[in-house]
């Protein structure tokens, strides 16, 4: 009986022991939090992200107030208050902005409650918007915006994973021949790949600019043998459908012969998809206008509205990356010519038929590209190294012989 009582005396003990080490690893309820992601804006900056971390099911309130006064600052709903429960240990609410063209920069005061009555004080500041600086912006991809040629700059954003407002591309509009000279945009696995399906997509006009000046791709292609010849691929952006449908917008339109368009490039575009990297691909794909063309191409034609549509004399793609591209560098963090290879594709828009070669006689150098367009690519590219880098022209480096 004494061994029994022992037993069980032991079994309870050890019992004991196990739960008290269950409470010891139990994890520590989370800190109720709240960040701005970015709290120093450009004067054309359209929103920013408040990042909430908090348990699940605790409740939140967000006020915000422009300091001096002035309606420039919103939450979707339209107003400046906001609240709601956490659904998992971290969330983002976006704040959205009116352009600053004050002359001045301004401030924002953001007060988040929690309901554990944790309290945060953020702040954010706003600069002044130049209107000389077209969509200028840090990002690796962007040539250089010249407000005074009368051209339209747009970015789309759209959903990529939990980012609900990343970007899509930007574009530099001609309204004098309807379509873009042309698009810039981040390439990576993460755009390729995801539930984008274009047989969802519809073309249509894009909400940003007037349609007075774009091309009616609504009821149908262009007239002729031309097709509504994506700048930045549908297939480039499979992550979502939102992104996808963005590109079947008429500024990433412009009239591309049926074969070059199917074939050749259809075959390049399918050649940078496979030159992706970690660190992330950076392309500008073109459209040259000069009015000469090859004798398989009209030098202009007609939507489907009457509207007259020149069509490119050339088509081109500028691309950069880092070499080994898993460096896990910004490209303007890089000080060395040699860690970067940049390349351009140059061809000649006509009826190439069934043609998809795509040989180093294809391939200038960026330097040259910015010589025949007057463009200026990758400006984030280190004062020191860029001419080197955009000098160069190694075809084998991407694969091209």
């Amino acid at each position: 009986m004494q061994r029994v009582v022992k037993l069980v005396s032991m079994i309870i003990i050890a019992f004991t022991a196990i739960v008290m080490v269950g409470c010891d690893v139990k994890i520590e309820s989370l800190e109720s939090v709240a960040t701005i992601e970015n709290s120093e804006l450009k004067g054309d900056s359209k929103n920013c992200a408040v990042v909430l971390r908090a348990e699940q099911g605790k409740t939140y309130n967000i006020t915000i107030q422009t300091v001096g006064g002035g309606d420039w600052a919103r939450f979707s709903n339209g107003t400046t208050y906001i609240e709601g429960e956490m659904e998992t240990d971290t969330q983002i609410v976006f704040i959205y902005f009116t352009k600053n063209e004050t002359g001045s920069e301004r401030e924002l005061n953001v007060w988040v409650e929690f309901s554990d009555n944790t309290v945060c004080s953020l702040f954010v500041t706003q600069q002044s918007f130049d209107a000389n600086e077209a969509l200028k912006h840090d990002w690796p991809e962007m040539p250089l915006c010249d407000v005074s040629t009368g051209y339209i700059y747009n970015t789309h954003y759209g959903k990529l994973g939990v980012k609900s407002n990343a970007r899509n591309y930007s574009y530099c509009f001609d309204p004098k021949v309807r379509a873009s000279l042309w698009v810039a945009y981040p390439l990576h696995s993460a755009y390729t790949t995801g539930s984008g399906n274009r047989n969802y997509s519809s073309f249509g006009y894009d909400p940003e600019v007037s349609t007075s000046v774009q091309a009616n791709m609504r009821a149908g292609s262009y007239n002729g043998w031309y097709d509504r010849g994506h700048q930045i691929p549908a297939a480039d952006r499979k992550c979502s459908q939102e992104m996808m449908d963005q590109t079947f917008y008429a500024t990433n339109m412009t009239p591309q012969q049926a074969n070059f368009n199917q074939n050749k490039w259809g075959y390049l575009e399918g050649r940078v998809r496979g030159m992706i990297c970690s660190d992330t691909l950076y392309v500008v794909t073109g459209a040259y206008f000069d009015g000469l063309h090859h004798s398989s191409i009209d030098g202009q034609t007609t939507d489907k509205s009457g509207n007259i549509c020149p069509t490119p004399t050339y088509y081109y793609k500028a691309l950069l990356r880092t070499k080994k591209g898993n460096t896990g560098k910004k490209i303007h963090e890089i000080k060395s010519a040699d860690e970067l290879r940049a390349i351009a594709f140059w061809m000649e828009h006509e009826n190439s038929g069934d043609d998809t070669t795509i040989t180093s006689a294809d391939c200038i150098s960026i330097e040259e590209l910015e010589a025949l367009t007057g463009f200026t690519f990758f400006p984030m590219i280190d004062d020191a190294i860029e001419a080197d880098v955009k000098r160069r022209e190694i075809p084998s480096e991407w694969g091209i012989y």
